[in-house]
């Protein structure tokens, strides 16, 4: 079974470890989403529904991962058929740095000398970014301007170093939408954070994914912002997740698109083309800069380029892959006024195709083929709620 490791990063204060624990009890049971996640261990899945506990019922938030500890957890993704019976489709393996073996000033080289190597061996990043820090950075305020020169760069010269597919979570997503869209916080980001706009500009470059997802590990009305700068919470309602499961699923079609762009550089390498790869081309673009001829080239040379240097642990499921990027090369052609329409058309595929991988999941690799679709759906459904948060420079 494949294992894909995402390594979890973020100044203290920022809500990874609620966030863990929110997108844990969102996926425990299997929902619209179409799979669930199970721990390693029934003390694991206990130390985590004990957080969500925590944060639903008590008046304190739960303490955030000590600057000793570097957590790990690994989830197992299962599908249930219509019959009930269920099979596994894949792990994750997550890893939660705490914010202060990041960003702390004083920091021994014992403390965590593995990071670099742990970076490197990591299928994905996740950086969380404090939506509060974020709200007081755009309003100009002292403590969110020390953040972004103190704390971001900290975090961002990290990521750069590994090359694989990043996701930026903006945690507390019910108290930012108040101020904020989605557009102007990735516009601010981008032209007011030059370190932020540096590692957007190399992996557009490079044809690699970075996304900057919204998510509220507790949903709207449920925390309240204080003018002191803390949270209470409503504890007469129940928190109510928003997104927390999305940075998950992004996480499998984003590590195949890297795969699938390290094969088109393999291809070029032994092609001898050197070709140079203009600024903002995605992957599959960039098949057709390689083979010419544009999108129709690239659709019948990208099957000859998968069969040949993509990873043999994708070849069950090569089908599922060239449908995937034959979608993620037309909808990169497509005008920008008519992604809404392409994202749409491709829901209801994505559903029908649904509905029919379900039927035929019995084993592990049927379960995975399904539990990829689920993803993609899960994926195409940010297009649709948020076109901002595939990052590309203009």
């Amino acid at each position: 079974m494949n294992t894909y490791r995402v390594i979890m990063l973020g100044p203290r204060g920022s809500g990874k470890t609620v966030f863990l624990a929110s997108m844990y009890n969102q996926l425990c049971t299997q929902g619209e989403g179409g799979f669930f996640l199970e721990l390693e261990s029934v003390e694991k899945s206990k130390q985590l529904h004990d957080l969500y506990t925590q944060i639903a019922f008590e008046e304190k938030w739960p303490l955030g991962t000590r600057r000793s500890e570097v957590s790990e957890w690994t989830f197992t993704c299962r599908v249930q058929t219509k019959d009930l019976p269920i099979y596994p489709a894949c792990k994750f393996t997550y890893l939660d740095y705490a914010g202060g073996l990041l960003t702390d000033q004083q920091i021994d080289q014992e403390d965590d000398p593995k990071l670099d190597e742990q970076v490197n061996k990591a299928d994905a990043l996740l950086g969380l970014l404090d939506g509060q820090r974020l709200c007081e950075l755009m309003r100009n305020e002292q403590i969110g301007l020390r953040w972004a020169v103190k704390d971001l760069p900290q975090v961002l010269s990290i990521m750069q170093k590994s090359g694989k597919p990043i996701h930026f979570v903006i945690s507390k997503w019910d108290i930012v939408e108040k101020e904020y869209t989605l557009k102007q916080i990735r516009d601010f980001l981008l032209k007011e954070i030059p370190h932020f706009k540096n590692l957007v500009s190399i992996y557009n470059k490079a044809g690699k994914p970075v996304r900057l997802i919204p998510v509220s590990a507790v949903g709207k009305d449920f925390a309240n912002l204080q003018p002191d700068g803390s949270m209470t919470k409503n504890l007469s309602i129940l928190p109510k997740p928003f997104q927390v499961e999305i940075p998950l699923a992004c996480v499998l079609p984003d590590i195949i698109q890297a795969d699938c762009k390290a094969a088109i550089d393999k291809m070029r390498e032994q092609a001898n083309r050197p070709i140079e790869v203009k600024a903002n081309l995605n992957w599959w673009e960039q098949v057709g800069q390689v083979v010419g001829g544009g999108l129709k080239a690239a659709q019948d040379i990208l099957p000859t380029i998968l069969d040949l240097f993509l990873p043999k642990k994708y070849v069950l499921f090569q089908d599922t892959v060239l449908k995937m990027v034959e979608f993620a090369g037309e909808y990169a052609e497509t005008p920008a006024k008519q992604r809404q329409e392409a994202a749409a058309r491709r829901s209801e595929e994505l559903r029908q195709e649904k509905e029919e991988l379900l039927k035929k999941v019995e084993n592990e690799e049927t379960a995975f083929k399904y539990a990829l679709n689920c993803f993609l759906s899960v994926q195409n459904d940010l297009n649709l709620k948020f076109p901002e948060s595939d990052l590309k420079l203009p």
